[in-house]
């Protein structure tokens, strides 16, 4: 029996309150969210949005890296290789000059001298700039370098030991001289040779890597842009709207980018190449052309010296003038009507050149040693020492013109690139926001 005012300890029509929250298997999961619209909506703007950053992103290191190492190729390689064959060059002068002062007997001229001295002065400033050129870890260069430089030392000193004997009128000087010149082309050339070959090649191999188009580049920036164009036709389905204005500006951004990227590595591998086959390749060959003419030039005054006894000096003589004469050849047909007027000097004075000599080694080969030392020493046009002198300027100026062309032409591959870095960072992040832009109000009508 219950009592008024009695408190019902329990009513059975009390309402539950854990009945109002949703069981956790009845909760909805991440996997349902992906499958509704709004989630596949996310997954699209996180997608689009990285595509965009991943092509901004990539365009910029690979540009970057190229930018890097056109850089290395004007700033250090280059340099370092011209470096190189300066230090070849002036060596052969300076053997060249070294056997010719000993024509004149006594005390040379100071013509003749002061291009001996210009020479070794020549080739220490090159061992400097080529010395502090190489990097730290190429340790074969260092190795050249410092064998070039301990046997050039020991060169000149056989050549002032020479001069002295010379002067003093003892024919030991000539013994000397010939020890010299026998150490500078069989052991202090080749040596420089090796460095300078092996500079030009990591130039070739740059210039060759930088006129390379940036595929990677092309392929996520046309990847992106496709993506784009598929993500805008997808919302304007099921939208039903015609045009989503944020993926629009995302794709005209992009494809802006992939535009850029492809006209300015087009200019730049273009110039890139034209560093190569109309500089680098042409330089080479000039620079061999000229090195194998000083080598002729001291043949042909180390035979003079022995009165035509040593045969092999002849044999020298001819083997460099043929080869010279060959690379001149090849350079001329190559080039075609732009060959320069500095080469086709150059085969004329060569032409003259051999012509003088064929006179002097006649003349020596008829015994008469002072006509034939008259006619080395003789500076008018038609005599050797002139013939020589103007095929070694005309071979000069071939030089200094194709290296020219060779720094405009890569200083033309950085250009068109400069900006493209910083460029593709800022389109990919102004993409990624227009994405955003588009996506985002197709997501809040489901809200």
């Amino acid at each position: 029996m219950f009592l008024r005012g009695d408190t019902i300890a329990g009513d059975p029509h009390a309402l539950d309150e854990s009945l109002l929250i949703e069981p956790e298997r009845l909760r909805p999961s991440w996997r349902g969210f992906l499958a509704s619209t709004p989630g596949r909506l996310s997954v699209l703007a996180v997608v689009l949005v990285a595509a965009a950053l991943a092509a901004g992103t990539v365009a910029s290191a690979i540009n970057g890296a190229r930018q890097q190492e056109i850089d290395a190729l004007r700033t250090h390689s280059e340099p370092l290789a011209d470096a190189a064959q300066s230090l070849y060059s002036s060596l052969s002068i300076a053997d060249a000059a070294a056997t010719t002062s000993f024509i004149f007997g006594g005390v040379e001229p100071v013509a003749v001298r002061e291009r001996y001295n210009q020479a070794v002065g020549d080739a220490s400033n090159a061992l400097v700039t080529a010395s502090n050129g190489v990097s730290p870890a190429d340790a074969e260069a260092l190795g050249l370098l410092s064998e070039v430089s301990r046997r050039f030392a020991e060169y000149t000193s056989l050549v002032s030991t020479a001069r002295a004997n010379d002067r003093s009128g003892n024919p030991v000087g000539i013994t000397y001289l010939r020890n010299a010149s026998s150490m500078m082309q069989a052991g202090i050339l080749p040596l420089a040779h090796r460095l300078s070959t092996e500079q030009w090649k990591s130039v070739a191999s740059t210039q060759a890597r930088t006129a390379r188009l940036p595929v990677a580049t092309v392929a996520v920036t046309a990847a992106t842009l496709v993506a784009l164009l598929l993500a805008h036709v997808y919302l304007t389905r099921k939208s039903r709207r015609l045009f989503n204005p944020g993926l629009i500006v995302a794709a005209l951004l992009v494809a802006g980018l992939l535009v850029w990227s492809m006209v300015a590595f087009l200019l730049s591998t273009s110039a890139a190449e034209r560093a190569r086959t109309d500089g680098a390749q042409p330089l080479s060959a000039i620079t061999t052309a000229r090195i194998l003419a000083q080598q002729a030039r001291a043949d042909e005054m180390l035979g003079v010296l022995q009165r035509g006894s040593d045969p092999q000096s002849e044999v020298d003589f001819s083997r460099h003038s043929t080869v010279l004469s060959e690379i001149l050849e090849q350079h001329r047909n190559s080039r075609g009507d732009t060959a320069d007027a500095a080469v086709a000097d150059a085969a004329a004075a060569l032409e003259g050149w051999r012509s003088a000599h064929e006179l002097l080694h006649q003349t020596l080969a008829n015994g008469d040693y002072p006509a034939a030392a008259a006619l080395a020493t003789d500076p008018g046009a038609l005599a050797p020492t002139a013939q020589f002198s103007a095929l070694d300027e005309a071979l000069q100026s071939a030089i200094d013109r194709l290296r020219n062309e060779e720094r405009e032409a890569t200083t033309e591959a950085y250009r068109p690139t400069s900006l493209l870095s910083v460029g593709a960072v800022v389109i990919g992040v102004l993409a990624g926001f227009a994405v955003g832009g588009g996506i985002w109000p197709r997501l809040n009508e489901y809200h």
